[in-house]
């Protein structure tokens, strides 16, 4: 086991990485928003939630659907299809986030939980940027988008203070 671990140290040293120590790894969810498929990093992700009553609220957005109770704390239903011009899911299912915000999105289905090398991820360059998306993750031969979830919540906040 030492000379295993020695012998990485001098491959690094040397510039010889090993593939498996180059090959860094993370775990995506997958899901739909309607038709469409999107990925996010499972780190931001605390828990999904199904069949939770979303409470109303009066001058917000259209793509805000209310709040949700979530043990007691309330939590913004972002609706992301409708940010994109699309209309409403009538799903409830929700992807509670993992940040501070006090955040979800409501999705139509979990799809799996997939993991991706660093070369699986393509990110957007700063002339093709989007205002929603990192770039895209391809899942089996397929591209996903991922989604920028905190830029989502980032306008959402600037929106909701503003009216």
């Amino acid at each position: 086991m030492d000379e295993e671990i020695l012998s990485l140290i001098k491959s690094e040293k040397s510039g010889k990485t090993s593939e498996k120590v180059k090959e860094k790894k993370s775990t995506w969810l997958l899901f739909t928003i309607g038709e469409k498929q999107f990925a996010i990093p499972a780190d931001q992700v605390k828990e999904i939630l199904r069949d939770a009553t979303v409470f109303p609220l009066p001058f917000v957005p259209p793509y805000v659907n209310g709040v949700l109770n979530r043990y007691g704390d309330p939590y913004v239903v972002i609706d992301s299809a409708v940010l994109e011009g699309n209309k409403p899911q009538e799903s409830f299912l929700f992807i509670v986030l993992n940040d501070e915000s006090h955040s979800c999105l409501r999705i139509t289905d979990v799809k799996d939980f997939f993991t991706a090398t660093e070369k699986d991820v393509i990110h957007f360059s700063e002339a093709e940027l989007s205002d929603y998306y990192e770039g895209t993750l391809n899942v089996d031969g397929q591209s996903v988008f991922v989604l920028k979830v905190q830029t989502i919540i980032e306008k959402v906040g600037k929106e909701i203070a503003a009216a």
